[in-house]
């Protein structure tokens, strides 16, 4: 029978670090098998992960992570999504999510919309897969139900905006891109709702809950020269102008995301969401 801890040498000096496909594929395939074996050793002997890792003369932490590598996919693991290779990076990224049905979320959208560590990492920590599943579970039980968002007759029209401001719990400053490079800034109102008003304490909260979710939807990228920073971008569906010039719109937003066409495929209503959590009430 081979030594455990020579079988994790010859594993570990073995792996082939360059970006070909194939080397990606084997190269957590053996991370896998380490932490297999590894696991299985401490468990058999009592010895701690630090000592396992110094008599193969790997990291200690390094160790750790292919121990728990194979914990958190006793199984196995898939090596492919969308003929996408799953890379270390992205194990290493979502090791922290226990929960597997998140877990298996996160690499397939990874995946699927080629995202970099930094992209992935944001995302988990802005809760991204909890916001989706929400969303739709949402989206069908207000199927069920009358609310604002029940089909009237009228014309829609639907834009990416950028938030420049909350004036308060219903309305909004933004900056519309209304296509053919031009962009214009508009004060929006909500449709169908009513927050206090700003100067009341249930106003400055519906104001700071907004400042909150707002806050998770801003994607990190890097201005370029003289342009402004990151801000959430939300979708808007205008419908007419009220009384005082500004348009009324439904927002659709996603914690986490800056792609507005995911925003409008699995976004939540935002007027739906203050109504929902009695910060508004129906106009």
């Amino acid at each position: 029978m081979i030594n455990p801890l020579k079988k994790i040498r010859s594993i570990l000096s073995n792996i082939d670090d360059s970006m070909e496909d194939d080397a990606k594929l084997a190269m957590v395939k053996g991370y896998w098998e380490v932490g297999k074996i590894a696991s299985e050793y401490k468990d058999s002997t009592g010895k701690v992960i630090k000592d396992i890792a110094d008599e193969v003369e790997a990291p200690t932490h390094a160790m750790q992570r292919y121990i728990q590598f194979y914990k958190e996919f006793p199984q196995g693991y898939p090596g492919k999504y969308y003929d996408r290779v799953i890379h270390w990076t992205y194990i290493c990224c979502i090791l922290p999510v226990h929960d597997k049905e998140a877990r298996d979320f996160y690499l397939k959208e990874a995946c699927k919309n080629k995202w970099n560590k930094h992209q992935l990492v944001e995302r988990i920590n802005n809760g991204y897969y909890q916001s989706v599943k929400e969303s739709t579970e949402y989206n069908v039980k207000s199927s069920k139900k009358k609310n604002i968002v029940e089909t009237k007759e009228q014309q829609l029209y639907r834009y990416t905006a950028e938030v420049i401001k909350i004036v308060d719990g219903d309305t909004l400053d933004l900056d519309i891109d209304v296509g053919f490079k031009l962009k214009l800034e508009h004060r929006v109102r909500f449709r169908g709702i009513n927050c206090p008003e700003i100067g009341t304490p249930k106003g400055q909260k519906a104001k700071e809950f907004l400042e909150s979710e707002f806050a998770k939807c801003v994607v990190e990228k890097l201005a370029s020269k003289g342009e402004h920073a990151a801000r959430p971008v939300v979708v808007v569906k205008t419908y007419k102008r009220g009384i005082y010039g500004r348009y009324i719109v439904d927002i659709y937003y996603l914690p986490g995301e800056s792609n507005p066409e995911v925003i409008a495929k699995k976004g939540k209503l935002l007027n739906q969401v203050l109504l929902d959590k009695g910060l508004a009430s129906k106009a």
